[in-house]
């Protein structure tokens, strides 16, 4: 597969001074979620001239999953930290034109070690980066000829790439895992390739890179900004500190039951939950939804990817290098990816903020966040004394992300995995009698990235905005899914077989 101006002050403001949900609230749209999503959807509402809307968020701001903290006298970004894809992609503007300050970031400027310090695997590392690119010219060639999908692994196994050491594993995982948040195992390579080519070919010539935020106002601001434009400081339409707990619905409307009782009556409701909330049953549906649609949101995936953030008072890693690669011996995935924030055009070296971070992916982050911190402390510095000495001190500061546990979130971003088809991501999208779906999972050409939040809400509260208008745009969906005409009849085996 992807975390103080007077401006500042302003927003912050807003976010915190919104009112909380009244007993029973009415609107003509509840947008449910005030992430990135959320704030599109209800921007491409007031720009078709519907005002009467709130906005339901459970945490006091909104962002989602776009959401910095204070760490080691720094904000760093939880959740998502690159702009990724440049050019005429909107987030991209949206940074450009809120003066968001990023820094241009490459994955090749990478060192690699294992649990006896540094190693040599230049040469691995390219050979893997040439059966990737294989691996995506089959996926094109493939989808050419109205080929079956086939997985990740399987593409990357036909392009002569089969890692048996443990040093192929690690360089792997830092070249899909790190991005994609999943194995290749599991992942599509169909899909694979349409979500990289989401950044890299679809927003003009010079779409091409990736910028890493590094925006002590955090990278939710150009979204507080956008918002802002719309919502005014005590807005009622923005209720804050409000869990959805159920949503009743009909063909005549919605109403939401918030944690604390209160209700919000809606003729129509835009969902922007994440995948793994509605995977999870977190918020509960009366009556159920119809079992195409769980069909959609239980096939497809969500992933996790933790960032654990590490300070020291001194710095002792590669300073000159954005990326560092630990190859463990016997797990795969194994505190795999760390990244040095005191790298050239980052943060500067000082004594309060010496950063150096690593990620975690699926089945390690969830072992990791089922973990006592102090556990995770002595497991991470064991790591980091083999690669560096057994004289590093512990860190000054730590910060562990709990994506997949918090039942806000369940997890970072989604995946699209191998065997899922296209009807069933469009049945996942689809909207239930008066309750529209949008989300970053949502967009097909988009999924796991921002932009796909952005564009996907924007173009459903245009579609939320015609049904209070006039009507709703027809949208398709699959009651059931079958096997294609064209598939053929399993033969009868010959005699000899």
């Amino acid at each position: 597969m992807k975390f103080l101006s007077l401006a500042v002050i302003s927003t912050l403001a807003l976010a915190v001074s919104a009112a909380p949900a009244k007993t029973n609230t009415k609107a003509k749209v509840a947008i449910l979620g005030g992430g990135v999503s959320g704030i599109s959807a209800a921007k491409n509402l007031v720009a078709a001239g519907i005002t009467d809307f709130v906005i339901v968020e459970a945490r006091d701001e909104l962002g989602g999953r776009a959401h910095d903290i204070a760490f080691a006298g720094k904000r760093v970004e939880k959740g998502c930290n690159w702009v990724q894809g440049l050019g005429t992609n909107p987030i991209n503007e949206m940074a450009i034109k809120w003066g968001l300050k990023t820094v241009s970031d490459n994955s090749d400027n990478v060192v690699f070690y294992d649990n006896k310090g540094p190693i040599n695997a230049t040469d691995t590392y390219n050979a893997f980066w040439d059966a990737y690119d294989a691996a995506n010219n089959i996926a094109i060639k493939r989808n050419k000829t109205d080929q079956v999908d086939i997985s990740v692994r399987a593409a990357l196994d036909l392009s002569g790439w089969m890692p048996q050491t443990y040093v192929e594993q690690a360089i792997e995982f830092y070249g899909f895992d790190w991005e994609f948040a999943e194995t290749p195992d599991v992942s599509s390579n169909f899909y694979a390739y349409v979500n990289a080519d989401s950044y890299d070919g679809n927003f003009g010539s010079d779409s091409d890179g990736n910028n890493f935020v590094i925006d002590q106002r955090g990278f939710k601001y150009i979204f507080l900004q956008e918002a802002n434009q719309f919502l005014k400081p005590n807005d009622p339409r923005l209720l804050l500190n409000t869990t959805v707990k159920n949503i009743k619905y009909s063909d005549s409307g919605v109403v939401i039951t918030a944690k604390d009782g209160s209700t919000i009556q809606a003729e129509y409701a835009i969902s922007t939950f994440s995948l793994g909330v509605l995977q999870h049953n977190d918020v509960t549906w009366t009556p159920k939804l119809p079992e195409w649609k769980l069909v959609g949101l239980d096939g497809f995936h969500m992933a996790t990817y933790l960032k654990l953030f590490l300070a020291w008072e001194k710095p002792f890693w590669d300073l000159n290098t954005e990326y560092v690669v630990y190859a463990d011996p016997t797990t795969r995935g194994y505190y795999n990816s760390w990244q040095n924030l005191n790298g050239p055009g980052f943060f500067p070296q000082n004594t309060t903020s010496n950063i150096f971070f690593v990620t975690l992916t699926q089945d390690q982050a969830y072992r990791v966040e089922a973990m006592a911190d102090a556990d995770i402390k002595e497991e991470v510095m064991e790591v980091i004394r083999s690669m560096y000495g057994k004289d590093i001190p512990d860190p000054s500061d730590m910060y562990v992300p709990r994506w997949h546990s918090d039942p806000l979130y369940r997890g970072t971003y989604s995946n699209w995995p191998i065997g899922e088809l296209e009807q069933h991501h469009i049945n996942m999208k689809a909207p239930v009698q008066r309750v529209w779906f949008t989300g970053e999972a949502m967009s097909r050409d988009y999924f796991g990235f921002l932009q796909g939040a952005w564009i996907d809400g924007g173009e459903v509260g245009t579609k939320v905005a015609q049904c209070v208008k006039s009507s709703c745009p027809k949208q398709p969906y699959y009651p059931t899914i079958k096997l294609a005409n064209e598939t053929p009849s399993f033969v009868k085996r010959q005699e000899w077989l």
